[in-house]
């Protein structure tokens, strides 16, 4: 296990910033570097291009930062990182299919995930059997880790985690909101993240008044909206994506469903999330597995505001988690490279297991089925049109506004 030293307020991982100083130490000249590939089919079309796009966002900016740096030094070999794209079009069969050619026809020697558990299920059993290493930041189903598979890793907390944040903050509010409403998707993650909500809740003295589903492609859930309504919920929590959670808050617009509190098991700092709902999305809360506000040291970016600050310089926008989970993905893999002294997948396998410490994204240690057991989440509202942390309190950002304006 590696070492931590205190030193005031910060503490810093002596063994990973050597490390990293080393990999992005003088390098060979251009001419005599070697390439690295990596794999990821990631959703840029289809339900989930939106998170895609914004999770290979993170996955390139690593990759520039490494290669800007004069490349990734494994012993007296000097690599130029290169990840090589495929759209998945949202679709878990084409995502399979797009892995295996990853590793037989390109061969990659390391793999980025999918965005999406439902997809991972897919591409998982594939590098597991090819032994291929994968990091995926943005599938986190419970499920997926209790398979007994070796060899895929997520640095997020897990699924059944999801609403917890939302929950605790609105525990805290005086008067406490008492009924629940848990939404979302009939898919892996949504169903999970619900289950887990509706246990948290139930564990902390709120009345789930309704749990539902529905289908992954419905185009009209102004009946879900009206069961919600009928409820008479202080809360409403969705657990689904980008494209079907818009449909859902706008039926609820329609028919006038106000609750004192709405929650989001994602991130409501999506750019075109906002857009689509205007002045409508003004103190909406969501979840967020990282914010710029947090104060962990990073060997490659300095801390988290400086992935903020590199994120934004390169792309003109504010990082979303699924950006900086993409990114926080690269520095970990390329940690474990280093400590493996290789690139075998194997090898950089077991330098994961166990690895202990901290980057811009949080603390981070490795259990043998690829969990952090150290991820944690925070929550977000949205207010005056831009997002602020508001939970827990050590990384807040601004008081929440409770109840929502016109709440009934």
């Amino acid at each position: 296990m590696q070492k931590f030293q205190k030193t005031g307020r910060r503490t810093v991982l002596l063994a990973m910033a050597g490390v990293l100083a080393m990999a992005l130490g003088a390098a060979a000249p251009a001419g005599a570097q070697e390439v690295l590939k990596i794999g990821a089919a990631v959703s840029l079309t289809g339900p989930f291009s939106r998170e895609g796009q914004l999770l290979r966002d993170g996955y390139d900016l690593w990759k520039d930062k490494v290669n800007e740096a004069g490349g990734l030094k494994v012993g007296d070999k000097t690599y130029r990182v290169e990840v090589v794209y495929y759209d998945d079009e949202s679709k878990a069969q084409t995502s399979a299919r797009l892995t295996e050619r990853l590793i037989t026809e390109d061969k990659v020697s390391f793999l980025f995930g999918p965005y999406s558990s439902g997809i991972a299920t897919a591409t998982a059993s594939i590098s597991e059997r090819y032994k291929i290493l994968t990091l995926a930041p943005m599938a986190t189903a419970n499920s997926l880790y209790a398979r007994g598979y070796r060899y895929i890793f997520t640095p997020s907390p897990l699924a059944d985690s999801g609403l917890n944040p939302l929950l605790a903050l609105a525990s805290g509010f005086d008067p406490m909101p008492k009924k629940v409403a848990i939404v979302g998707p009939d898919d892996l993650f949504p169903n999970i993240t619900s289950d887990g909500g509706r246990k948290y809740a139930e564990g902390h003295g709120f009345t789930v008044v309704y749990q539902g589903k529905y289908p992954k492609a419905a185009s009209d859930l102004s009946a879900v909206a009206t069961q919600i309504r009928a409820a008479q919920p202080d809360v409403v929590l969705a657990t689904g994506y980008a494209q079907d959670t818009l449909l859902l808050l706008k039926s609820m617009r329609e028919l006038r469903v106000a609750p004192k509190m709405i929650g989001l098991a994602m991130s409501i700092g999506v750019e075109d999330f906002v857009k689509a709902l205007g002045q409508g999305a003004e103190g909406m809360m969501g979840v967020d597995y990282w914010v710029p506000t947090l104060k962990y040291p990073d060997p490659l970016f300095g801390n988290s505001s400086g992935f903020a600050k590199a994120f934004e310089a390169k792309y003109k926008k504010p990082p979303t988690y699924h950006a900086a989970s993409g990114a926080a993905a690269g520095v970990m893999l390329q940690l474990a490279i280093q400590k493996a002294g290789s690139i075998d997948s194997t090898a950089v396998r077991d330098a994961l297991v166990g690895m202990q410490g901290e980057t811009f994204y949080g603390p981070v240690k490795f259990d043998q089925n690829g969990v952090n057991t150290l991820a944690s989440a925070s929550a977000s509202q949205l207010l005056s049109g831009a997002p602020k942390v508001v939970y827990p309190q050590a990384v807040r950002e601004a008081q929440p506004v409770y109840p929502l304006p016109g709440a009934r």
